[in-house]
């Protein structure tokens, strides 16, 4: 990944500023999956866009950025845990990692999130949970 690169990419007027519209496009070349859903973007422009001016500056997209080295980090947890590829995961597959996530994972996140994964799927142990689902329990409430 090299912000600077990207950064200027976007940055077309040059004023050192992206315009948030284009963030989704920021976050994937800084690495992150195009998965990821529109709502979590929108909450990352919101909490980022300290001013509201619709503009990030490079202070801000830097900001993004490792938080975008992060997310990758879960992802890839996330395709470990998926072990048929689906890139959903069902109750089995977490159920199955929950503990070694709590031991690999708990200090960073806090063991209430394995709580949170595992309450996902209240009532209903058929239904499957999605990379964005995921992120959302385990990063939302950062953003």
């Amino acid at each position: 990944m090299d912000f600077e690169k990207n950064f200027a990419e976007l940055d077309k007027s040059g004023d050192g500023t992206i315009d948030s519209s284009e963030l989704k496009t920021f976050l994937e070349l800084s690495g992150l999956n195009p998965n990821v859903s529109d709502q979590f973007v929108e909450r990352i422009k919101t909490k980022c866009d300290v001013n509201s001016d619709g503009k990030l500056t490079k202070v801000e997209a830097e900001k993004i950025s490792q938080v975008c080295q992060e997310i990758k980090g879960l992802v890839e947890l996330f395709k470990e845990y998926d072990k048929d590829g689906s890139m959903t995961m069902s109750y089995k597959e977490m159920r199955k990692k929950a503990g070694s996530f709590l031991r690999e994972q708990g200090d960073k996140y806090g063991g209430g999130k394995v709580r949170d994964l595992l309450d996902h799927w209240d009532g209903d142990k058929d239904k499957e949970m999605t990379l964005g689902e995921f992120l959302e329990i385990i990063f939302g409430e950062r953003f």
